[in-house]
């Protein structure tokens, strides 16, 4: 089934792309991932495993990060919780720098409780303001993703492949070191084009997968018939929502408000991308495999009719960003500076994906990644910034 969505593609138009992370994105291909002896390479695995017996790293675990201590303008240590709400509470301080990692949500969420954010937002909460910071929290942005499902005929999918009996033998095939749908992941082909022929700006990203959802955003509840998916969300959004504390309480989680197709640009690239799916289903490659679509359904099929269904079906690609955005301090919107200093602050630094300016035109991981790595370099003070080989000895 992937191989005739492929080929379907190629009949539309869409160039095969076996490598979409090297000269060229467009196009379509399998897949690739980040996998190494058979289990997902996590940054856990590739990068904090390694240095876990290095004398210099102490990891806490049960956590919960309160707030940034300061000594007036000064970051000089964290305040956290250990076991939980109700836990003991316990203090780490900085010798040099604290370097604030809870990404897209958590980070600004630590500052706010810690008195830096929008002056407004935290005099409302009860929150000494220590340092008024307009842009903490603001320019979150997501890929919206929505799912277009067909049920199958004349194949198995991994929807009759990962219930009862036929699962064991999936997880003993993949025992076994034989193909199996363990070692899959949801999403198996990758496709990259445009929305617009004439402008032809790449901002669509669209994957495939022999497999349907039987309850929305949820994509581990199968169906139990055999099915098909195709998803589609525009690369480069312009809807722009926040994270906003909503208490003083730490534990008390924050406003997540991504204000999802709230830019007309995003609704009419969503509709477009929605069109264009339905007709790589409907190629003649998948042709002796397709029986007919189960969700939005050939009944709705206007532009407003697709957005209303993009409403209430999409859900969230979990690569949020933006909130703790980089920029000069001329910015009023900016959080960092080019070295992921707080601006107005010493000594606080912001590395994870909620400092990025502007949406990626991919997944957010091999980005994130990126910024972790070349922060290092920067905290580290090199000049010259070079490649890190890791390796697993």
């Amino acid at each position: 089934m992937c191989d005739a969505f492929i080929e379907g593609a190629v009949s539309l138009g869409i160039p095969r792309n076996d490598d979409y992370n090297a000269h060229h994105q467009a196009g379509v291909g399998y897949t690739q991932r980040t996998i190494h002896k058979r289990l997902r390479m996590s940054a856990a695995r590739a990068f904090l495993n390694p240095a876990k017996s290095r004398k210099n790293l102490r990891i806490i675990t049960r956590a919960h990060a309160s707030s940034v201590l300061f000594s007036g303008l000064r970051a000089v240590g964290v305040a956290y919780t250990l076991g939980g709400r109700g836990g003991v509470a316990k203090q780490v301080h900085a010798n040099r720098e604290v370097i604030l990692c809870g990404g897209t949500v958590n980070s600004p969420q630590l500052l706010q409780l810690s008195g830096v954010g929008d002056s407004s937002l935290l005099g409302e909460l009860g929150i000494e303001c220590r340092h008024a910071l307009r842009g903490v929290g603001e320019n979150l942005r997501d890929h919206y993703g929505v799912r277009l499902s067909a049920r199958v005929k004349n194949v198995s999918t991994m929807n009759e492949r990962a219930r009862g009996w036929r699962l064991g033998v999936e997880i003993a095939k993949y025992l076994s070191g034989a193909q199996s749908i363990v070692a899959s992941n949801p999403t198996l082909v990758f496709c990259f084009w445009h929305s617009n022929e004439d402008v032809r700006n790449g901002d669509l990203q669209i994957t495939f997968t022999p497999a349907t959802c039987s309850e929305q955003g949820k994509s581990a509840w199968l169906d139990k018939f055999p099915g098909m998916t195709c998803t589609v969300w525009q690369q480069r959004p312009e809807s722009v929502g926040h994270i906003r504390v909503q208490s003083a309480d730490p534990f008390h989680a924050p406003l997540i408000q991504p204000n999802y197709l709230s830019a007309q640009e995003d609704c009419r690239t969503v509709a477009d991308g929605m069109k264009l799916c339905r007709r790589l289903l409907h190629t003649a490659a998948l042709a002796p495999y397709y029986e007919q679509e189960i969700h939005p359904g050939m009944h709705v099929d206007s532009d407003n009719a697709l957005l209303e269904s993009a409403r209430q079906r999409g859900a969230s690609i979990y690569h949020i960003m933006g909130t703790c955005r980089m920029g000069p301090s001329s910015d009023p919107s900016a959080v960092v500076d080019d070295e992921l200093r707080v601006h107005g602050l010493q000594d606080l630094r912001v590395v994870d994906a909620s400092i990025m300016p502007v949406m990626p035109s991919a997944n957010l991981n091999a980005t994130a990644i990126m910024i972790g790595d070349k922060a290092s370099d920067m905290i580290l003070g090199k000049q010259a910034l070079e490649p890190v080989l890791l390796s697993d000895e």
